[in-house]
């Protein structure tokens, strides 16, 4: 919904539109819930929640948009990207005095490297049947090690 200045409806431009979805996306690896970034968003853009909720869609959908897309990196390159993500939530959260997220980070940390205990990497074949080593390529078997996290 457009912000309303009186009886005038004023209409965010696209620059501004984004610049709400990157807030929404800042919030939400802040650890905040959508709840929590829904208000943020209405308070600071005074914009209804329904206009709120759909900017933290937005940064969803592009989180899965980017999830989706092949950009030539790999799992490695992947792997610091988000170090380099978490570490800086880590940070602010320790700045800030936010323990919860401090932990939070520290957990998906784990989970990144794979140290967590209740992490488990299973490879299965077609209809989750063994895999047919005879069809698996050297290329293949060098990127299941490498998205497992195992070190050769």
């Amino acid at each position: 919904m457009a912000k309303r200045n009186s009886d005038e409806i004023t209409r965010p431009t696209d620059e501004e539109r984004e610049a709400r979805i990157d807030q929404a996306e800042l919030l939400t690896l802040q650890g905040l819930s959508r709840r929590e970034v829904q208000k943020l968003l209405r308070d600071k853009y005074d914009v209804s929640l329904r206009t709120a909720t759909r900017y933290v869609s937005a940064a969803f959908s592009r989180w899965r948009e980017s999830a989706l897309e092949e950009d030539g990196r790999s799992v490695g390159e992947r792997r610091k990207e988000h170090e380099r993500m978490i570490r800086l939530i880590s940070a602010k959260a320790a700045r800030d005095g936010n323990l919860n997220l401090q932990l939070k980070s520290v957990d998906m940390l784990m989970r990144l490297y794979g140290t967590s205990a209740s992490n488990r990497v299973e490879v299965t074949g077609a209809n989750g049947g063994p895999v047919d080593m005879r069809s698996v390529s050297t290329k293949d078997l060098i990127r299941l090690v490498e998205d497992a996290g195992i070190e050769s």
